[in-house]
């Protein structure tokens, strides 16, 4: 039967309409199929956990156990492991740090979550900087925390019975000395009286046959290396820059005697005549390269001069600080020296805060203190410092510093302008040759006012 043309093209329609029915739902299917699969190939990226830390380049290869610790074990990847998250990080100088959290502390919302904080900024504004850590501490407790740790260090960071950091590099300035220059130039120990390092250095100073100048001391002299210097100096001769309480003793009689004793090295050509502008790591670099037989460095150091390549490898030697012969007991016969340590803090912003506090919590644990340690990160804990005095002595005297002595300074929201001029004033006398009672008495004038 022949169809008419209008039969015909209604047919045709009905068939356009159902193929179009069709392809309409096979297209929505295949785009949904579509969807479906690169949302189930591209979630596990978008729900991809992230934690953003703000720290030093070292800290970052103590925790990697890459850089300065390559072969070291590396504490993040587990924890990455178990909590399904990136830990990122940041590369922050000291200086950075200090301003990162003072520019991200009062934030409500920032990208980053995590920030180490050095302890002249332990001041009555870290409230306002950081996330209080007792409720995570308390739901997650810290095993051995807080008895197995340095009291010092631990009080440092509690305000209003509040703790805002868990410290993670905890570690003490002393001296180390090349025992093959010292050898060589007659000398046996280390310092026993301040003194005594006036009489090292003077022996120890010397020109070899090549011309090369070899210098019987090296203390750092820039203006913020010379408060932990200078504090370990002055409790050598039995004081204090400044006491717990505020009190201002930078111009009484150990701080000038310390003064003095770095004036009679520069000016006798005992140190090196760029005293001024050495931070640690030209003072490093000196002792490594057997070019100054008696140095200051921190006791976690061991690794740092005894590196299999350097020319002092082999013969660093940790020494206590000396201590006058009238304060010297049985039970201590060396100086206080100083104690440094970086903690960890959760910054008031970050938008993880709890992840931010399963990572604090991760690398406290005995067994990461431990790799870190052994990353040559110097510990915060009696049982780690324990373990380590048992391969290194260094580390012994650490112990025996961290249960004496204490921050350089008091902490005070004035810390900078309190290094700054105390740098300064230091670095006239000793360079100048100024007087240096006269100077320290205009010192202490300053710091009154910096620490009213």
């Amino acid at each position: 039967m022949r169809l008419s043309l209008g039969q015909r093209t209604g047919s045709w329609r009905k068939n356009q309409v159902r193929h179009s029915k069709i392809t309409t739902r096979g297209l929505r299917l295949a785009c949904a199929t579509a969807i479906a699969t690169v949302l189930a190939i591209s979630s596990p990226l978008a729900q991809e956990k992230s934690l953003l830390v703000i720290g030093g380049q070292g800290q970052f290869d103590n925790m990697r156990g890459q850089g300065t610790a390559v072969g070291g074990a590396d504490i993040l990847t587990p924890f990455e492991a178990e909590h399904g998250a990136k830990v990122n990080w940041s590369v922050a100088t000291n200086p950075q740090l200090q301003e990162s959290l003072q520019r991200l502390g009062p934030l409500s919302s920032t990208a980053e979550d995590v920030i180490f904080v050095h302890q002249f900024d332990t001041n009555s504004r870290l409230p306002d900087y950081l996330e209080p850590l007792d409720s995570y501490i308390t739901a997650s407790p810290i095993d051995g925390f807080p008895d197995d740790w340095a009291p010092g260090v631990l009080a440092a960071s509690v305000f209003d019975d509040q703790r805002y950091l868990v410290p993670f590099r905890c570690g003490a300035m002393t001296l180390w000395y090349n025992d093959e220059l010292f050898a060589e130039r007659g000398l046996s120990e280390g310092p026993k009286v301040p003194e005594d390092i006036y009489e090292i250095a003077k022996a120890a100073t010397f020109t070899r046959a090549n011309g090369e100048q070899v210098f019987g001391a090296a203390f750092r002299g820039t203006s913020w290396s010379i408060t932990e210097d200078l504090a370990a100096l002055a409790r050598a001769y039995g004081g204090d820059l400044v006491q717990p309480d505020g009190t201002v003793t930078v111009n009484h009689e150990p701080v000038v005697n310390a003064v003095n004793l770095l004036k009679r090295l520069y000016k006798e050509g005992l140190m090196p005549p760029n005293w001024a502008t050495l931070d640690q790591s030209g003072v490093n670099q000196l002792f490594k390269d057997g070019r100054v037989a008696l140095t200051l460095g921190g006791t976690n150091y061991n690794k740092t001069f005894n590196d299999g390549s350097s020319v002092v490898d082999g013969h660093a030697v940790a020494t206590r600080w000396p201590l006058v012969a009238e304060l010297q007991t049985p039970e201590r016969n060396y100086g206080a020296g100083t104690v440094f340590y970086w903690g960890l803090g959760i910054l008031k912003g970050s938008q993880n805060k709890q992840l931010a506090a399963d990572l604090i919590g991760h690398i406290s644990t005995p067994q990461a203190v431990h790799d870190l340690a052994v990353n040559g990160s110097g510990p915060c804990t009696a049982s780690e410092l324990a373990i380590a005095a048992q391969s290194d002595p260094a580390m012994a005297i650490q112990a025996e510093i961290f249960s004496v002595s204490s921050s350089p300074l008091p902490v005070n929201e004035n810390i900078n302008q309190i290094r700054d001029v105390l740098g300064e004033t230091i670095q006239n006398i000793v360079v100048n040759d100024l007087d240096t009672q006269a100077e320290l008495d205009g010192l202490a004038r300053r710091f009154e006012r910096l620490y009213s």
